[in-house]
């Protein structure tokens, strides 16, 4: 399946991520049509790497424009990095306008919530870093709510990747502690401010949003399978038990689907000597242990040249 462009349509939920390097492809054209067109048959789409407000890209709305592309998703974009780019006009008036950088995740159907999950930086003299982060969605989807992310983890270091997963993973096992976006029903303790509350309609007419127990963390990790920071998302291999999948952590979609496979090569070096010279796995899509058995494939699309990235789609029996 790898490289092949094509996976299983057997009528189950398609999921992609995709870094999209701010449109910008392997011919060093920007262009967020062909982008749209590789992942509109997903039901739920990752990306990263999306702009607004850059001189590189024209001062584009990247999210917009994407969302025009693809009218017939929902759409979330939370920028982890956030930076003036506001100038005045003639008559001394300020316009307002920023300089953004971060994920996005789309959906055929409507994502009650959304949260930006800013990630740690670590500062840096000798090389650039910048903000990196990740959403977190709950999806109304046809099987039930379903809580997914879409995350971009520094391409910097280890040490600052394994505090940023360390991160990722207490917002995945605090969940269920801290609910969604809003919680309870208001007060009832006394009349006059349960009536005032009511008033306000806080909630919208709306019953509380949930949160879910599953998950799917997927993005670019800037890391190999071979790394610390895939430990840290999937555990230690046990002598004796091999990799255990503990209901607080999460296994890769690659592994439960391609069982003995080689890794899909999700990135390759744009120019060709860039460092490391070939082409490798930064791109992941983790699930919760309770979801495992709904993988029914995973697969990289090889063809797509909008990015420096390759989209990997993973379908579950959901």
């Amino acid at each position: 399946m790898a490289g092949s462009g094509h996976g299983f349509t057997g009528g189950g939920m398609k999921i992609v991520s995709y870094n999209i390097r701010f449109g910008l492809g392997l011919d060093q054209r920007y262009d967020l049509g062909r982008i749209a067109d590789t992942v509109r048959d997903a039901d739920i789409i990752g990306l990263q790497e999306v702009e607004r407000n850059w001189k590189r890209s024209g001062m584009s709305d990247q999210p917009d424009i994407l969302g025009g592309y693809l009218k017939e998703f929902y759409w979330v974009y939370c920028p982890a990095f956030d930076m003036d780019a506001s100038g005045r006009n003639v008559d001394g008036t300020v316009f307002n306008r920023r300089r953004q950088f971060g994920p996005m995740l789309l959906s055929r159907w409507p994502i009650r919530v959304a949260r930006l999950i800013l990630l740690p930086k670590l500062g840096t003299v000798d090389r650039l870093n910048m903000d990196t982060g990740g959403i977190e969605c709950v999806i109304d989807a046809p099987s039930g709510p379903l809580r997914v992310y879409s995350v971009h983890l520094s391409a910097v270091s280890t040490r600052e990747r394994l505090i940023q997963i360390d991160r990722l993973l207490e917002y995945h096992r605090s969940a269920q502690v801290s609910g969604g976006a809003w919680t309870g029903v208001g007060t009832s303790v006394d009349p006059i401010e349960a009536k005032h509350f009511a008033d306000q309609d806080w909630s919208n007419g709306e019953a509380p949003p949930p949160m879910p127990k599953e998950a799917i963390i997927m993005g670019d990790f800037n890391s190999v399978s071979e790394s610390d920071e895939y430990v840290r998302m999937v555990g230690e291999i046990d002598l004796s038990y091999g990799r255990v999948a503990h209901l607080d952590g999460f296994v890769d979609s690659w592994t439960v689907a391609n069982d003995g496979c080689d890794d899909p090569i999700t990135w390759w070096p744009d120019p060709p000597e860039r460092s490391p010279g070939h082409g490798v796995r930064l791109d992941y899509c983790f699930v919760s242990p309770d979801l495992a058995h709904k993988i029914k494939g995973a697969w990289v699309d090889s063809a797509p040249i909008g990015s420096d990235h390759r989209p990997y789609w993973v379908e579950l029996d959901l």
